[in-house]
């Protein structure tokens, strides 16, 4: 960088790729600096300059000394900087290049940042959450969840899981014994141990809405084909991801139209028009392969006089398609998906989409799959 290209820097401010610090910056704030810039687009940091773009200077060898120990020692992965020193008259300038990475960054202390405008900023769970997705370092589940604890794990709801795999329960008799267990099976992050993952929040943890509101089921029963229909029943679905998938069921058994036969002139028997076991296939697909790091969007749960719809966030992942989404196995969200099977609700095999069809088609049910024409939800109807 010459003279002429640091006085134009210096002029048009600070911005999303411009960050102006002073000698003497304290190394943990340098080192969140340098993390909001790895982890956005990358930037550059110039030392000697002040907020308002007064030329302070600095030492040069102490000044590039300093930087690279915070880049060694302050930030996890380490970097390793671009450093550039520029002569201003009798001010001494150095540049600091960070580049656009592949991972993700964090200081020492475990804080993640983004660049936002021209200042740094917490990500947010779903910012953080996009952002691990966004450089396919880890798959979206097995993000730690920063709102909770390891407190926050219902050991009871553990141990019934492990029982239905015939383990044996939880190790509880240190608080490394219980973190160890807690670890094998992904529950607490890979990437920060100190805190559930998503998947283990979302299936272990009561009531994972109060930290993620929209991770629910909203669900509604009408008289008529569609929402200006008089409202039979109306209801939203909470609690950990088993909970919600069978109040999802029992909300369908209470609101789905039933046919009704004597049998011998004396008993009245009840049947569903529609297959309980095809729907409870699209429940559980529905609330295992979600986008979780769409916020603000829940599974919604329609019940209309002539079909069922059943609207999962997120589009199909990677290069599936409709058409190749029945010979195809992919988990977007694997642990959930690890789980769900021992739990019994799932298969391995990713035959879920074939099954509901097949049941479907027994009952002379129609079972249409759909993408939503700009691709934000997955959708399942079930018409007669």
């Amino acid at each position: 960088m010459n003279r002429k290209q640091l006085l134009e820097l210096i002029e048009n401010g600070e911005s999303s790729k411009i960050e102006f610090k002073e000698m003497g910056i304290h190394p943990v704030s340098l080192a969140e600096e340098i993390v909001a810039f790895a982890n956005f687009e990358g930037g550059k940091i110039l030392i000697g300059i002040s907020d308002a773009g007064e030329i302070t200077g600095c030492n040069f060898k102490q000044t590039e000394e300093f930087v690279v120990n915070v880049c060694r020692n302050n930030i996890s992965p380490s970097i390793i900087p671009n450093i550039e020193k520029i002569k201003l008259d009798e001010f001494e300038i150095l540049s600091l290049s960070i580049s656009k990475e592949d991972t993700v960054y964090s200081t020492s202390k475990g804080k993640y940042f983004i660049r936002v405008g021209s200042t740094k900023q917490i990500p947010t769970q779903q910012e953080l959450l996009r952002l691990f997705q966004k450089r396919s370092m880890i798959q979206l589940d097995e993000m730690p969840v920063l709102k909770a604890s390891i407190q926050n794990i219902n050991m009871k709801l553990v141990d019934q899981y492990l029982e239905r795999l015939g383990l044996t329960p939880l190790n509880i008799e240190t608080a490394m014994a219980l973190n160890s267990d807690y670890r094998n099976l992904s529950i607490l992050s890979t990437i920060d141990n100190r805190y559930p993952s998503l998947a283990g929040y979302l299936l272990f943890c009561s009531y994972p809405q109060r930290t993620f509101p929209s991770f629910g089921i909203v669900a509604g029963a009408y008289s008529g084909s569609n929402f200006l229909s008089d409202t039979i029943r109306e209801s939203d679905i909470n609690g950990t991801l088993p909970e919600m998938i069978e109040d999802a069921i029992a909300f369908l058994k209470l609101t789905i139209p039933k046919s009704s036969i004597i049998k011998n002139g004396i008993v009245r028997e009840d049947n569903y028009l529609y297959p309980i076991a095809a729907l409870r296939e699209a429940i559980v697909n529905a609330v295992a392969h979600r986008d979780y790091s769409i916020s603000g969007s829940s599974i919604r749960l329609f019940v209309f006089d002539d079909r069922v719809e059943i609207r999962s966030p997120g589009g199909l992942c990677n290069t599936l398609t409709i058409e190749s989404l029945l010979y195809r196995q992919f988990a977007r969200n694997q642990n959930i998906v690890s789980f769900l099977s021992g739990m019994g609700y799932m298969e391995r095999r990713g035959k879920g989409i074939l099954k509901m069809q097949k049941i479907s088609e027994e009952f002379h049910v129609k079972c249409n799959i759909e993408i939503t024409p700009d691709k934000s939800e997955f959708v399942v109807v079930f018409s007669k």
